[in-house]
């Protein structure tokens, strides 16, 4: 399955779902520019939904340090939301679950960035 993402603006807010497997940053490079264009429109928090991720190996680790860093410097937060088990080990493993902001749904991820 490939890797495809769904982002809608809420409130104050974007909300990106993250579907299939991320495996090559060639897969977000478009993704990577519409949050940035985002971010200058004022929407510097994020809600990042995995629920409908398969698989993700370091590469797209990387990619949620990214988004997480580059929304950070612009004054913006990421909230992880609605991960799966698999992943959930490789950000323990990683200690990024540490580092991340991680909510277990995006209702609760929502009611911190409003």
């Amino acid at each position: 399955m490939n890797f495809s993402y769904k982002i809608k603006k809420d409130q104050n807010f974007i909300h990106i779902s993250f579907i299939g497997n991320l495996m090559n940053k060639q897969q977000v490079d478009r993704l990577l520019d519409e949050i940035e264009f985002y971010s200058n429109e004022g929407f510097n928090k994020i809600i990042i939904d995995l629920s409908e991720m398969k698989y993700m190996n370091s590469t797209g680790l990387n990619i949620l340090i990214n988004i997480f860093t580059q929304t950070r410097s612009n004054g913006g937060d990421v909230i992880i939301t609605n991960i799966p088990e698999k992943i959930k080990k490789l950000l323990i493993i990683t200690k990024l679950n540490s580092i991340f902001n991680i909510e277990e749904t995006v209702d609760k991820a929502k009611k911190i960035l409003i």
